[in-house]
């Protein structure tokens, strides 16, 4: 009878009215800015991104415009240009990054300096490609390779003159940054990506310098690990940007291959 009397207490516990609070959310503007971009060993032109943070679920940030961004290496400064006009997406000339080089970011905006800086690291091979058949159709398997910290970042496209919506190609990251987190391990599931044969999957797996690494593993613990059954204090991220501005500015290494599914 006392079991059934904890029972039923107990259950009326927690079916108990709930009345909604009405009280309104206070936010305050926030003015900190936000720099995303990397370079790479690639022989081209590299992004720089300013922006300011949002204020609404899904909304969209607001980009920094006319800053004066400089990128410095050594006795080599290369100067950006915001392209397109007024859309806070600043390019540097064509020129490649190299491994154990410093590269330090420079902003003047409204103002006010920040700095950042970041170095290469080596980049191992790509292990062979790997995917395995479920029923009609293919999957990815990936795993950890190698002893540095990396990523690889998936592009699969199936599109054919039938089908050249969104629906016919995907993205898949697949980070190995070499931590032992528990909230990584029991991490959400994701849902399968499958994909048809005549799939073109470009690779790119991109090396990590341990500034990145802290980086990534902070963004990754606010989501893809967030969920589970031993999620971590929320917290910002880590960053290397100077105070007032947040985000990475980093520098890799990549290498890249190219599969078509038969």
């Amino acid at each position: 009878m006392k079991l059934n009397a904890y029972f039923f207490l107990f259950l009326a516990f927690i079916t108990a009215c709930e009345e909604p609070l009405d009280k309104p959310v206070l936010s305050q503007i926030n003015t900190m800015l936000v720099v995303e971009g990397a370079l790479t060993n690639e022989n081209r032109s590299h992004s720089i991104i300013l922006s300011f943070p949002y204020q609404s679920l899904n909304g969209k940030p607001t980009p920094a415009t006319g800053a004066f961004v400089q990128i410095k290496q050594g006795d080599l400064t290369y100067t950006l240009t915001e392209v397109p006009a007024a859309s806070g997406v600043y390019q540097t000339p064509v020129f490649r990054a190299v491994i154990d080089a410093v590269y330090t970011l420079y902003i003047l905006h409204q103002g006010k300096e920040y700095f950042a800086q970041d170095s290469s690291v080596p980049v191992e091979p790509l292990p062979p490609i790997q995917y395995q058949r479920v029923n009609d159709q293919y999957q990815l398997v990936v795993s950890v390779a190698g002893s540095a910290a990396n990523y690889v970042d998936h592009s699969l496209d199936w599109s054919t003159p039938t089908c050249s919506q969104n629906s016919c190609n995907a993205r898949m990251l697949f980070y190995d940054l070499k931590t032992v987190d528990v909230n990584e391990v029991y991490k959400p599931a994701k849902t399968d990506l499958l994909f048809p044969a005549t799939t073109t999957i470009i690779r790119r797996k991109y090396s990590v310098s341990p500034a990145y690494r802290e980086f990534l593993r902070s963004v990754l613990s606010e989501t893809e690990w967030r969920g589970g059954i031993f999620d971590v204090e929320r917290s910002n991220t880590s960053t290397n940007l100077s105070a007032g501005a947040t985000g990475f500015f980093a520098v890799t290494t990549v290498v890249s291959d190219t599969t078509v599914v038969e």
